[in-house]
């Protein structure tokens, strides 16, 4: 029996298990080949959160700042190290805590000290590096890993592997023992790129076969082909698109006749040259249900598993001039290759029973209403309840009143929508295909539901002028009782250009222009806003607009969207348990600073992700967020120790019992700064612990 090692490198989202790996282990497994599968992403987080880790990387940061060779941020984490190595434990089981995750304030506590750990261990590493996941990202300073000879240098260098430590004490040790015939590599992001490249490196020195597969590599296919040392370097073999045929075939070839071009979508090296098989298409309507069996599904960052599906591979639109996904779906003729929905709501009762999974992901880049009704209808046939979905979709006139009331009866908890702009011009340009006389009443139809939601859009499209850029803006002042809800949120952001799209291939088309050089980046993913419009917005203006666009937001949202503090979980995976368990149900956290109708409900107290250090002169109170310095009389009338104050009692205390209503003004602004700093936390009256400490 052929035995293989499939791997999910580190540099992705630790929150829940992603689909390649199991989705090849559903078809190989059935063929007779023995698959044990490695999610290096969770297992080398929590590597890194050992408290024997967080404390030997505040010993090297405290010997540096000895010598003098450390900045202030890394001078913060040192001082919190031994407290991190402390309460890391406590962090991480509130994150898996039912309970102890619905709470905010904790949640917010929990992620944070994780953050900082990881900021903790990055900056204690022996090359300027940074990993995180609050934002995905694997950085090493003076690295461009959109060029090849920086990859092969820097993966050549176990002082840029944070990882290095965890896989040479344990993860290569248990890849030799394992005797595969092949170990295959997925690399999805681009965050996994030096990482992922790093480990095939260490792999083939230690003699394994390795193949590497993946998105991120499919997007860079392309250059493969003009550079065979990178096969030197990192993989026997490269699979440039699907991969379910082409392992098959390739575990077929090793044990017979090696003939590796006879293997579907592979790139490999045959003598000098980069030799390619032919290209394959999967039936997609035809594979199984994704095989999770071994990996480590109790471990992942969130309070409930949450397991990814798929109802269709590709967009039904795959128009949008800003998006690559038509890159990625460009070798089938079918724009969405679809499962019936009776087999999608087979999975989902298969896996549900199979892992006592309650919450899933559709991981599809957009649902249609047609087939998401017609999966409806197949989950209700089949009695399949209990379940929570979320999933991405288009504002589109087909999610009526009584098709959102289907959804939400069946578990759909959240839905993800593209607003982009709220100019038709603009809309029209971009090619996005919807109306923008249709999106109020889409949101509308899913709030009447209880289905949340969350709308992305952009400022600075090519060709966009102001009155468009406003228009987007409008559209959230006119329609901001729908988001009156935490669970209903919305974001504005500058568009990032990505390298598979009609923007960067045709420029002069679309009236930009490139920033950023493109010569001898053999892997590039995209230039982010390093562009600029030669008939539309300025970058300055764009700056301007976002700028204004952010203040807007953080006013008209204060209660619960004051940017950055933003009590509903963003990551899907948290927002999905958070919709879950609070459909139906009125959330009663807030993030601003009561009126003086309600403060007596409301309870003030320093934030549990805060560090308070006191001495005889000043409190300074710091958070990943900002920090403050105080006297001791102003610390204490805001609260003191970190026991919970009535709001009308902090800001009396600070505006003082005969204050005019500038006074409590200003005391009501400067504890509403501290709350978006996330410096202080606002509880509700109700929630256990927040009782009124006693003066």
């Amino acid at each position: 029996m052929a035995r293989i090692a499939l791997i999910y490198p580190p540099g992705g989202d630790p929150r829940a298990p992603r689909l390649p790996l199991p989705a090849l282990a559903a078809v190989l497994r059935p063929a007779g080949v023995h698959v044990d599968l490695f999610d290096l992403d969770i297992d080398g987080v929590l590597a890194l959160l050992r408290p024997d880790v967080l404390t030997r990387a505040g010993d090297t940061l405290r010997a540096r700042a000895a010598g003098g060779a450390e900045d202030r941020a890394a001078g913060r984490l040192a001082v919190r190290a031994p407290e991190l190595a402390e309460t890391i434990a406590d962090a991480l089981a509130t994150l898996r805590d039912p309970v102890r995750f619905l709470d905010p304030t904790r949640l917010n506590a929990a992620r944070e000290r994780i953050y900082d750990a990881l900021d903790l261990v990055s900056a204690a590493a022996p090359r300027r590096l940074r990993y995180q996941t609050e934002v995905l990202r694997y950085d090493v300073e003076g690295v461009d890993p959109s060029r090849f000879a920086d990859l092969l240098a820097v993966t050549a260098d176990p002082g840029a592997n944070l990882f290095e430590d965890h896989w040479t004490a344990e993860v290569l040790p248990a890849l030799d023992r394992g005797g595969y015939d092949l170990v295959g590599l997925s690399l999805t992001l681009r965050w996994q790129l030096i990482p992922g490249l790093s480990l095939a490196r260490r792999l083939r020195e230690r003699g394994h076969r390795v193949v590497l597969g993946g998105t991120a590599l499919a997007k860079i296919a392309h250059r493969l082909p003009h550079l065979p040392a990178f096969f030197d370097a990192f993989a026997d073999g490269v699979v440039t698109r699907e991969g379910e045929a082409a392992l098959l075939e390739l575990v077929d070839q090793l044990q017979g006749g090696r003939d590796f071009a006879r293997v579907p979508n592979f790139l490999f090296k045959d003598g000098d040259a980069v030799r390619a098989g032919r290209t394959h298409i999967e039936n997609y309507a035809a594979v199984p249900t994704p095989d999770f069996d071994g990996l480590p599904l109790d471990r992942y960052l969130s309070p409930h598993l949450v397991l990814p599906v798929l109802v269709g591979k590709g967009c039904y639109h795959d128009e949008c001039t800003f998006c690559d996904i038509p890159f990625i779906n460009r070798i089938s003729p079918k724009r969405y290759r679809v499962r019936r929905p009776e087999t999608v709501a087979e999975d989902i009762r298969a896996l549900s029973q199979r892992h006592g999974c309650r919450h899933f992901l559709i991981a599809d880049e957009a649902l249609p209403p047609r087939i998401l009704e017609r999966v409806a209808d197949a989950l209700e046939a089949q009695g399949t309840t209990g379940c929570a979905f979320s999933g991405y979709a288009r504002l589109e006139p087909g999610f009526t009143p009584d098709l959102c009331r289907k959804l939400a009866r069946v578990g759909l908890r959240r839905l993800y929508f593209g607003l982009e702009s709220a100019s038709q011009a603009t809309l029209d340009g971009m090619r996005k295909g919807i109306q923008v006389e249709n999106a109020a009443p889409v949101l509308r139809h899913c709030a009447e539901a209880g289905i949340r939601f969350h709308v992305f859009s952009m400022i600075g499209f090519p060709g966009e002028d102001e009155a468009s850029a406003r228009a987007t803006m409008a559209f959230f002042d006119e329609n901001a009782a729908l988001f009156d809800d935490p669970g209903n949120s919305l974001d504005i952001h500058e568009l990032e250009l990505l390298t598979d799209t009609p923007y960067f291939a045709e420029p002069e088309r679309f009236g930009l222009r490139l920033l950023a050089p493109t010569e001898g980046r053999d892997f590039l993913f995209g230039i982010g806003t390093a562009w600029e419009n030669t008939r539309g917005l300025s970058r300055p203006e764009i700056a301007a607009l976002m700028a204004e666009a952010t203040e807007r937001i953080a006013a008209r949202f204060s209660r619960f969207h004051a940017w950055p503090p933003i009590l509903w979980p963003a990551q899907e995976e948290w927002s999905l348990c958070y919709a879950a368990a609070y459909f139906g149900q009125s959330f009663p956290y807030r993030v601003s600073v009561p009126e003086s109708a309600d403060p007596s409900l409301w309870r003030l107290a320093w934030s549990r992700a805060a560090a308070v250090e006191q001495d005889a002169e000043h409190c300074t109170i710091t958070s990943r967020r900002g920090s403050v310095a105080l006297d001791p009389a102003t610390f204490r009338a805001l609260g003191g120790d970190p026991r919970y104050r009535a709001a009308a009692e902090i800001i009396v205390g600070l505006s003082g019992e005969d204050a005019s209503q500038e006074d409590v003004a200003f005391a009501r602004d400067v504890v509403t700064n501290l709350v978006r700093h996330r410096l202080l936390d606002v509880v509700p009256a109700t929630v256990p612990g927040a009782a009124v400490a006693p003066p």
